[in-house]
C-alpha cells in the first residue's frame, strides 16, 4: 500500500510541470480573428500578416478572414478581432467579443464602444501629442477618453528569428544593387521624389535601385540582405508628421544597418542609426558609414529591434490597453505609465 501511494505521488509530482504549463498557457480569448486584407492584396496586409504570425506564435487559436469568407457556422464566442476600415464590412459585431479598430467608421461601432468592447489603434504621428494622451513606451501613447492607442508598426520577425539572422550576417554577400521592397506613392503621400533622388546618387556610383512588390517574407529578407545598402526612405509628408514606417524595423532586423531621411526615426533610435534629410546626401554618407561600421554596431541595432520593436511588444501594449478600457477576466496587465511628455 505504501508503495502504491508513493508511486501515485511520484507520478503526480512528475506531471506537475504540465499542469502548471497548462495553467500558464490559458488564454484570455478563445480565438484571435484577423478580419482584413489577405496577404499581398493591400499594403496593410503585411500588418495583418505580422499580427497573425505573432498571435499564433503566442499560442492563440488564430484565424484570418475577409468579407468573402463564409463564417455563418463559425464559433466566435470570446474572440479578439483586429480589423481595418476598408475591409470590415461583413465582420460580426458581438457583445461577447473585443475589437481593435484601425481607421474604421466608429459610428458603426458605437454600441460596442459604449460597452468598452472596442479600442482604436492609430499609428503614431506628432499630432497625437497635444491630445489628452499618456506615454507608455517610446512613441507609444494612450488616450483613455477616446479609447485610442497610438504606436508605430514593427518588424514582422520574432526575436529568435533575429538572433538566427545575426549568425548569418558575416557570410552574406552584397550586390551592387539596392532592392526597395515596397510601393511608390504619389500625391500628398509622395515618396517617389525621394527614391528618384536617391537612385540618381546611386547610379552615379554604379549602383542600381530596383523596386520589388508582392514577395514572400523569406524573399523580402533575402533581397534586403543582399542589397548594397537598405535605406528606409520616406516622403515629405511622412517626415513632417513623424510617421515611423515598419520598413526601418524590418531592414535592421533582416541584417542591414539603419538609414533614414526622417528625424523622428533617427530620434527613435536615439541617434544610433544614419540620418540625412536629403536622400542624395544619405547615399553619400552611407558609403563612409558602412566602411566604418563594425559587426558589434550592427548587432546593437538588431538587438534594439529585437527587444523593443517586434509585434510581441505591440501586442503586449494592445492587450494591456484592451484590459484597461474593460478588464479581461484572468488577464494580468504589465502596463506602466511614464512621466508626462
Amino acid at each position: 500500500m505504501i508503495k502504491k501511494n508513493t508511486s501515485f505521488f511520484l507520478l503526480l509530482y512528475a506531471m506537475l510541470p504540465f499542469f502548471v504549463l497548462a495553467q500558464e498557457q490559458q488564454m484570455p480569448f478563445n480565438k484571435v480573428i484577423i478580419w482584413g486584407h489577405k496577404l499581398h492584396s493591400h499594403t496593410h496586409s503585411y500588418i495583418h500578416y505580422a499580427f497573425h504570425k505573432t498571435f499564433k506564435y503566442l499560442g492563440y487559436d488564430t484565424y484570418w478572414f475577409d468579407n468573402r469568407d463564409d463564417v455563418k457556422d463559425f464559433d466566435f464566442h470570446n474572440s479578439l478581432f483586429i480589423t481595418e476600415g476598408q475591409v470590415d464590412g461583413n465582420m460580426p459585431h458581438r457583445d461577447d467579443c473585443r475589437y481593435i479598430l484601425h481607421n474604421c467608421d466608429l459610428k458603426k461601432y458605437k454600441a460596442l464602444m459604449d460597452q468598452g468592447n472596442c479600442i482604436v489603434l492609430q499609428v503614431y504621428t506628432h499630432d497625437c501629442l497635444p491630445r489628452n494622451v499618456l506615454e507608455i513606451d517610446d512613441y507609444t501613447f494612450i488616450d483613455v477618453g477616446d479609447k485610442c492607442l497610438y504606436m508605430p508598426w514593427a518588424t514582422d520577425l520574432l526575436p529568435h528569428e533575429i538572433d538566427a539572422i545575426k549568425k548569418q550576417v558575416p557570410n552574406i554577400q552584397k550586390e551592387k544593387m539596392i532592392y526597395f521592397v515596397g510601393s511608390y506613392m504619389g500625391g500628398g503621400f509622395d515618396n517617389r521624389t525621394q527614391y528618384d533622388a536617391f537612385s540618381e546618387a546611386c547610379g552615379a556610383q554604379g549602383i542600381s535601385l530596383k523596386q520589388v512588390q508582392g514577395v514572400s517574407e523569406q524573399e523580402n529578407i533575402r533581397l534586403i540582405q543582399q542589397s548594397y545598402m537598405a535605406p528606409a526612405l520616406q516622403g515629405k509628408w511622412q517626415c513632417d508628421v513623424g510617421y515611423i514606417p515598419c520598413r526601418i524595423f524590418k531592414n535592421i532586423s533582416y541584417g542591414q544597418p539603419g538609414m533614414t531621411n526622417s528625424k523622428t526615426v533617427y530620434d527613435l533610435f536615439k541617434g544610433k542609426i544614419l540620418y540625412a534629410s536629403d536622400p542624395s546626401k544619405l547615399f553619400e554618407d552611407a558609403q563612409a558609414y558602412l566602411k566604418n561600421m563594425t559587426l558589434e554596431d550592427l548587432y546593437a541595432q538588431m538587438d534594439t529591434v529585437k527587444e523593443k520593436h517586434t509585434y510581441l511588444n505591440r501586442i503586449n501594449h494592445l492587450l494591456n490597453f484592451v484590459h484597461l478600457i474593460k478588464p479581461i477576466p484572468g488577464y494580468e496587465s504589465n502596463l506602466t505609465l511614464r512621466q508626462s511628455h
